[in-house]
């Protein structure tokens, strides 16, 4: 949901600011551009989540011992106190390779459906 929520809102900001910018006219440019920047933040926004989901789902529960993490909340802050803000953001480079071409997929796909129907 993070994920989707902010490549929307990303993409339509973006694609928005281009055109009233005037540094480009609405085409296959403009969207790539936009598709990418939404990519981009959308990687910013869901890596936390996925670096604290993988963390909890792979911690060892050993037997009569507490667990490690009391819960996603409780194991962004060990994280955070441990290791430091970044320690949230260990995988970006393979989150955006994914989520960058994927997203430029995505959404200039989107707009040639677009104008397909536009005209149709």
């Amino acid at each position: 949901m993070v994920v989707t929520a902010s490549q929307l809102a990303t993409y339509d900001q973006v694609k928005e600011a281009i055109l009233d910018s005037g540094a480009m006219r609405d085409g296959l440019g403009t969207h790539v551009t936009a598709s990418f920047a939404a990519g981009f933040v959308a990687a910013v926004a869901s890596n936390p989540i996925d670096v604290i989901k993988t963390r909890v789902m792979n911690m060892k529960v050993e037997p009569g011992q507490a667990p490690p993490y009391a819960g996603a909340l409780d194991c962004a802050m060990k994280t955070v106190r441990a290791e430091g803000p970044m320690a949230l953001y260990k995988g970006f480079i393979p989150t955006i390779s994914r989520q960058g071409p994927f997203t430029v997929v995505l959404f200039v796909t989107l707009e040639q459906v677009r104008k397909i129907l536009k005209d149709f």
